[in-house]
């Protein structure tokens, strides 16, 4: 057994000036672990999971634990404030071994359990010795009965069962799509009731299945493509395993097939290489969560799983990322205690995470979420989502879920309608306040202390947000206050703003009995850049707020850290700081170049102070450096044969219906392996941007992402953010490098 503990803990002493400490979100020390007696609940709460480290669900819990200790960890119900740590198995046990799994993550004292991953894992006795432990379990299985036959609310369910998935798939074949002959493929037993579901959807809109194939384990399956061919569906939808995906629909393209192909797994089977990316073109899948997702907080969940782990999250790790979050809430609602946290979880308010929309209180039976996506495989064998869904609603791709009264926010908010062009550009992204008064907090959370109040009308300069874009981080008065983002509207490109970490949710004042440790303990509660994206060649400046949570005085150190691109080293004193008082320090500098990067500031650089805990100095700052923007348009409608000019008043390009074709000495290029989010300028340049023709049809496909320079001589980002007919929607930006 493994325990992972908590990351970023400073295991050296850091003496070099110059340190570089870009891209340090690290999943922490893996160690050997003995015999624990139970949690002392008030300095560690464990969660055990039935399953190895290093896996996707291993993995996002432990990038969810590592954010949630950095800021401090819990304050739970009650007053227990708790690190998070992750307790793993050697390997995933079998349905028979699973009783002995559980005792043995139970004598580690965990307080919650993550797991059982699949739906094969999960059976009548399975359920039983689940609830027997009357912990809460956090599964990402999809079989539909799981919740339902658990009596006992301790089993919850983090993503969409198959039904969700299920109607999804068969509504945008049936509505969007316009397909009235569908077949059915199942090679893997555990989607048997996926495929019925499907049925059960085709059958309320009216249609029946054209054919339905069973073969458990895929035996003879080429056999049955004369017999597809008979039935000549308009698509085929199948549930089974990347292989064997890819060997039916090889067949039947190689037949002369041409209909729409659907599968459960696509991703999965494009990412593994298991289905060739020039033969997926244009297939379907259909699961809880895709990372072509463009909510906000679905596109930083996959910079940081990224940056931390160097492989793209699927959504067995989006689910556990989720739990670990609402596992949080619950502590703080609920507490520590099983009962409380089951509690807490059942009844708790509805919470935008990275998913969409989490509601337990509305499904009743243990489920979290029941979002479901469509999405299309590219040309080069990325995706592109193509339509949402919580439970059998369908949704707009920007919208995370199906929110009660009183609404909770969405982890994004954009301009209700784009404009073809914009009356006011202003620098940055900016905040219109939409309440008579809105109160402006210490923190994102209304445990914070309220610092003020803004008025409807006015506007403050959004520098940062919190990882699920409910709260936004503005200037005021001098310094940064928290607002509440369902009540501002928002003025720029959401996207570009950072993520702030929150500072440590408030504590009542140290009591007579429970006076502050002797020893100083420095910790930064908060970073917060401005402008928040900071400009090449202007000096930005990074407010770092420091803390002193022990009882004694620190004396002098340093505050430090090396900014990207350039390794930008900023540096400045602090001569001494009261035990239990906080400080804003400021780090100023000026990068040269553009890009996505995410460092450590570091506080008592060189160990000048003898320190409570010598492991919490450090804290990650992800931020984006580019140029301002002249224009940003979201998703505007173009008929065939239209000239758009997106800035400066000469005509760009021209959209004929099927070709993007230069105007006016524009060029163009066709930008691969990235998403439009994460493009910046240095990226655009003459090497990539030369084609003074155009694009053809081929290339002008839903998520394909294309560099300009337009004849004014600025350089534009366009994305295709969906095509029909002869009609195309876009999505660019162009950008101001002379601000």
């Amino acid at each position: 057994m493994q325990r992972i503990a908590m990351a970023h803990s400073r295991t050296r002493r850091w003496r070099v000036a110059g340190l570089v400490l870009t891209v340090l979100l690290v999943t922490g020390l893996i160690a050997p672990l003995a015999q624990a007696a139970p949690t002392p609940q008030g300095s560690v709460f464990r969660i055990g999971y039935l399953g190895p480290a290093g896996s996707p669900t291993a993995n996002g819990a432990q990038l969810a634990i590592d954010q949630i200790n950095s800021v401090g960890g819990v304050r739970a119900a009650g007053g227990a404030t708790v690190q998070l740590e992750l307790v793993t198995l050697e390997a995933a046990p079998t349905v028979e071994a699973l009783p002995a799994a559980l005792a043995e993550l139970r004598g580690q004292g965990v307080g919650a359990l993550l797991g059982p991953d699949t739906n094969a894992q999960i059976t009548p006795d399975t359920i039983a010795a689940l609830a027997e432990t009357g912990l809460p379990i956090f599964s990402p299985a999809t079989q539909n009965a799981m919740t339902d036959v658990d009596a006992t609310n301790t089993l919850f369910r983090t993503r969409a069962p198959e039904r969700v998935l299920s109607n999804a798939i068969a509504a945008y074949l049936t509505g969007d799509l316009g397909v009235s002959s569908v077949a059915a493929v199942q090679t893997e037993v555990e989607f048997t009731e996926a495929l019925m579901d499907f049925e059960a959807a085709l059958q309320a809109t009216g249609r029946s299945l054209a054919d339905s194939i069973a073969l458990p384990g895929g035996s003879d399956l080429l056999d049955e493509v004369p017999r597809l061919l008979g039935v000549n569906p308009g698509a085929v939808v199948m549930w089974g395993a990347p292989e064997d995906a890819a060997a039916l629909l090889d067949a039947l393209r190689a037949a002369g097939w041409n209909g729409i192909f659907a599968h459960r797994k696509a991703e999965a089977a494009v990412q593994l290489g298991v289905l060739p990316v020039a033969l997926a073109d244009g297939v379907y899948g259909f699961d809880s969560w895709s990372y072509a997702d463009a909510l906000p907080a679905s596109r930083i969940f996959l910079r940081d799983y990224v940056l931390a782990f160097g492989e793209v999250p699927g959504p067995l790790a989006v689910a556990a990322y989720d739990a670990m979050w609402a596992l949080r809430a619950a502590m703080i609602e609920g507490g520590v205690t099983p009962a409380g946290l089951r509690a807490a979880l059942l009844g708790g308010k509805a919470r935008a995470l990275v998913q969409g929309v989490l509601r337990p209180v509305d499904f009743g039976n243990g489920d979290l979420a029941r979002i479901g996506v469509v999405y299309r495989i590219a040309p080069r064998g990325g995706s592109t989502v193509v339509a949402r869904f919580d439970d059998m609603v369908r949704l707009e791709l920007d919208q995370a879920g199906v929110l009660p009264e009183p609404a909770i926010p969405e982890p994004t908010a954009v301009p209700e309608e784009a404009t073809p062009a914009p009356t006011e550009v202003l620098e940055g992204v900016w905040a219109e306040v939409t309440a008579n008064v809105l109160n402006v907090r210490s923190g994102p959370g209304f445990e914070f202390d309220q610092i003020g109040q803004i008025k409807a009308g006015e506007r403050y300069r959004i520098q940062g947000a919190s990882a699920d874009y409910s709260w936004l981080v503005i200037e005021y008065q001098g310094a940064f206050g928290w607002v509440r983002a369902e009540y501002a509207r928002i003025l720029g490109d959401i996207n570009l703003v950072s993520v702030v970490q929150s500072p440590p949710t408030p504590t009542p004042a140290a009591s007579p009995t429970s006076p502050l440790p002797a020893e100083p303990d420095i910790v930064i509660d908060s970073v917060a850049l401005s402008p928040s994206q900071p400009i090449p060649n202007k000096p930005f400046t990074a407010t770092v707020t420091v803390r002193n949570a022990g009882g004694g005085a620190t004396g002098r150190f340093a505050v430090a850290a090396t900014w990207e691109p350039g390794a930008v080293y900023t540096s400045a004193f602090v001569e001494g700081l009261p035990g239990g008082q906080s400080i804003p320090v400021q780090l100023s500098g000026t990068l040269i170049g553009t890009g996505v990067f995410q460092v450590a500031v570091v506080a008592d650089l060189n160990n000048e102070v003898v320190e409570l805990n010598e492991g919490n100095n450090l804290f990650n700052v992800s931020y984006r450096v580019d140029y301002p923007l002249l224009a940003n348009q979201v998703n505007i409608q173009l008929g065939p044969n239209t000239q758009w000019d997106m800035f400066g008043g000469t005509p760009d390009f021209l959209w004929d219906g099927y070709n993007i074709a230069m105007l006016n000495g524009a060029q163009i290029g066709v930008l691969s392996g990235v998403t439009y989010e994460n493009v910046h300028y240095d990226m655009l340049t003459p090497a990539v941007i030369n084609n003074t023709t155009g694009v053809g049809t081929d290339k002008v496909q839903p998520g394909a992402v294309f560099g300009m320079t337009i004849p004014e001589g600025r350089r534009a980002v366009i994305r295709v953010d969906n095509r029909s007919g002869e009609t195309v929607w876009l999505s660019y930006h162009v950008y101001n490098d002379t601000p």
